[in-house]
Order: structure tokens, then sequence, then C-alpha cells
């Protein structure tokens, strides 16, 4: 029965990709000098408090938000929920899922055009249910952590108190409908990337880098990580989560109310990451394990050294492809790794990985990343069995995978904060003609970690937003 309803909404998907366009040609425009403004979000003295006294919502004086929150799973949650109820009832509604599917299927409408589109309320109630199936089916095998779960509930009690009103479904979709939309159109496209047929877009966002020992100016390890998704509702109400669980790592997260998962954070032992789409066949929706946003947090909650980070990701069920950039700045295993995933596939791209040689042959993405401290990924696999197994390279990927890696390079031995936060954010209206050049018309969600200092900056909002700066 399952699979027969992911198929009714696979048809539904297909033939909104078929008629869009894919448009990857940029009006260049060469890179222009940023100057930055800067917002800290430490010691605010305007603070909300959750009822329990323990969890608040702090603002700065540009507005800027951190939420706090710490305890039991449960109570966590409460604090996120019935601190931040409107955002998280405006999360997880059709305006933050109809953004997230035009996004991810290129189609040329509003929010308000796909929901007519899909048949009004009932048509948007259907497809919810069929994307839930699976959802639902990898929490029955207990492959979601429990705790998240019970977080989740948390966040819908939290915002029901508060007033407004929020169901489980509506949360849990948030945390791992990306998986269920990839994991169905994924198999379909992705097949067809080799052939450059103009006519499907494939999902594609994020960049990301680490950079340590040689490459920075003092041996600090740098991760950057441009989320390249920050649609509708997320822009919106995008702040920073700092986390403080009974148990785990103390860790921070760049992310938006009604998220329990993250596209990137960093925790209090120095370890970082992100999450970054790749387009593989190798996809199964029935089996999404806890899903890319989740087991991200799972790995900052619970993973003190980057060996032990790259381990969780590749032993614990995923059913989608996905790359995961991560860093470590304090333990004994500092530097930068990839973890290169599909449904049944996974290899670690570590910092000092060289591609072998005969890769060119297959017509495999090559490798330009070959110095031991440093490590970049876009939206393709650069390991060969990764490649090979039903994966593919679109020319928007490969192109941002070079003009970051460029800079980067440009910058090796010297590269101190300012220059890490320069080239995460080498995208930057109107650098390259790659966005419409009005920075104030444009969302963003663009992170730099100081893993070494424990340190966060981040661009979230519009581009003309002034960029974020916490410490632990």
């Amino acid at each position: 029965m399952i699979t027969k309803r992911i198929t009714a909404f696979l048809v539904i998907i297909c033939s909104i990709i078929t008629i869009t366009a894919c448009d990857e040609e940029y009006a260049w425009v060469e890179p222009q000098a940023q100057s930055y403004s800067y917002s800290s979000l430490n010691d605010l003295m305007d603070r909300t408090y959750a009822p329990d006294g323990r969890g608040y919502l702090a603002v700065n004086s540009e507005g800027k938000k951190l939420l706090h929150l710490e305890g039991a799973p449960y109570e966590m949650g409460y604090q996120h929920g019935y601190l931040c109820a409107e955002a998280v009832s405006r999360m997880a509604s059709v305006e933050f899922w109809g953004g997230l599917i035009i996004q991810m299927t290129g189609i040329d409408v509003t929010v308000d055009q796909l929901y007519d589109l899909v048949g009004g309320e009932a048509g948007v109630r259907t497809l919810v249910n069929l994307l839930y199936l699976p959802i639902d089916k990898a929490i029955r095998a207990g492959d979601v952590p429990k705790e998240f779960l019970e977080e989740i509930n948390g966040i819908v009690d939290g915002a029901n108190d508060a007033g407004f009103a929020v169901e489980f479904k509506s949360v849990m979709m948030n945390n791992m409908a990306f998986d269920a939309i990839l994991g169905i159109g994924y198999p379909v496209v992705s097949p067809f990337i080799p052939l450059a047929i103009p006519f499907l877009p494939v999902p594609h966002a994020c960049n990301a880098f680490v950079a340590s020992g040689s490459a920075t100016l003092d041996g600090r390890t740098l991760m950057g990580r441009d989320f390249m998704f920050a649609n509708g509702a997320y822009y919106k109400y995008g702040l920073l989560i700092e986390y403080v669980p009974d148990n785990g790592n103390r860790l921070v997260s760049v992310m938006a109310p009604s998220f329990v998962g993250t596209a990137a954070g960093m925790n209090e032992k120095g370890i970082g990451i992100g999450i970054d789409m790749v387009p593989s066949a190798n996809s199964n929706v029935t089996a999404l394990g806890m899903g890319g946003l989740l087991i991200n947090r799972y790995v900052l909650q619970y993973a003190n050294e980057l060996g032990q980070a790259a381990k969780i990701l590749t032993t614990k069920k995923l059913g989608v492809s996905w790359l995961f950039p991560i860093g470590d700045g304090i333990g004994a295993e500092k530097g930068g790794a990839v973890v290169e995933v599909s449904a049944n596939l996974k290899r670690v791209r570590f910092d000092e990985y060289v591609q072998p040689s005969w890769a060119s042959l297959f017509g495999i993405p090559k490798q330009i990343e070959k110095k031991g401290d440093l490590v970049v990924a876009t939206n393709h696999y650069l390991n060969p069995d990764m490649y090979l197994a039903l994966g593919g390279a679109i020319p928007d990927s490969t192109w941002r995978y070079e003009t970051m890696l460029d800079l980067i390079l440009k910058a090796y031995g010297t590269m101190d904060n300012l220059a890490a936060r320069v080239i995460i954010d080498f995208l930057h209206p109107p650098n390259y003609g790659y966005y419409a050049p009005d920075q104030a018309s444009v969302e963003s969600s663009i992170s730099m970690f100081d893993l070494s200092n424990l340190e966060v900056s981040s661009l979230y909002g519009l581009y003309s937003d002034p960029w974020v700066l916490y410490k632990f």
C-alpha cells in the first residue's frame, strides 16, 4: 500500500518537474568586495523566558534571535514550542512546505498558485499524508531516536499551550520532508543527469569547505557552510538555537523554529557539520532512517572526535543520498572530511583523500583540492565508488566547486575568519550574476564556524542583513 501511494505522489511530482525549465546560464558579474557589518548574540539582556525559567528567547538590537534550550528532550522541546509558538505554526504549514516543493522542483509559481494547482486544502492534505507515510514507517521501525520524538512532542505541546495550534505530524514533516521528497524524486531524475536533459531540473543546493593546519593563518580549523535553501518562511524566522541537553554535548544550530534537526551546527567539542544535496538514484524512500537533518543533530550531540562523527554517519541507516561535510577543531583528529552516502553505500573522504587517476576515464568530476588540510563539497560525489553507483554531477555543482576552490587556494596559508566568511559567501549578490543583484530581495543562510575557538558567524535572513556572531 505504501508503495502504491508513493507512486501516486511520484506522478504528481514528475508532472510538475517536466513542465519546468532549468536555466544555469549566469549573467557574469565580477565578484565585488564585501563590507560586512556584525551583530553579536552574546550576553543579551532582552530575554523572554519559558515557564520553567530555563529556556529563553533573546533578541539583539538588530532583531536577530538566540533560542536557548536546556534540560531533558521534552523540556527543551516545550521551551522551543512555547517561546517560538507563532513561528513554529507558520513553519509547520503550507507556507513552508509550498516553498520547499517549489524550490526543490524548480516550478515557477507562488505558494498560493501551487496551493490552487494541487487542489487547495484537500490536495495539500493528500500530499502531506503521502509524504508522511515513509516518515511514519521510519518512526515505527525505531529509526528515529526516541529522544527526538519526545522533543518534537514538547514543541507541539509548548506551541499549543502558547495559543497556536500545531500538530505532531506537521513538525515531524519539517524535520524529515526533505528526505521524503528527495527519496521519491532522485531515482527518477538522477539517471537523466548524464544526458543533460534541460527540462529536468535536479534539486541541488549547498556549498561547504573545511580548512585546517597549513591552510589557515594559525592552524585553526575553519568550516564554511552555505545552505542555499533559505526559501519562503525559512528566512523570515531563521535564528540560532543553543542546546544544553541533559545528555550529550552543548551545541548551536543555525536553523529555524520547528526543527529539531539541523542543516549546520557546531558543538562544544569543536565538531562542526553541514549537509549538501547530492543526486543519486541509489535512494530508498521506504527506508529513510532518521533523515539527514536529524542525524546531523545526533552527530553534534554525541560525537567528540572527527572519526566518531564519521562513524555515526556511516553506520546509521539513511535512505537518501547526501554529502556531510564535517570538521574538528579541538580533538585529537583535527581536520575535515566529507562523508558521501547513499541508501546502500557510504564512503568517507578525509582531507588527505586523493581521487584515483582512473576516475577521469569514467567522466567523474576531477578532485582539485589535493592538499592534506582542505576538503570541499558542493553537490556531486568525488569518490568513484559513490559516483559510479547511480550518481551524477550537474554543471552548476561543478562550477561552484571549481569557483569556490579557486578562491580557497588563493587564500591558502593566509586564511583567517574574515577571509573564510568572504569565501563561503562567494555567491553574495551581485557576484557572478548568480542571484538577483538586489541584496534586500535575496534570502540567505550562510555560516562560518571557527571550530578551534568555538565561534560561529552566520548570515541568515536576507543578504542585506548583518552577520551574527556567537561564541560559546
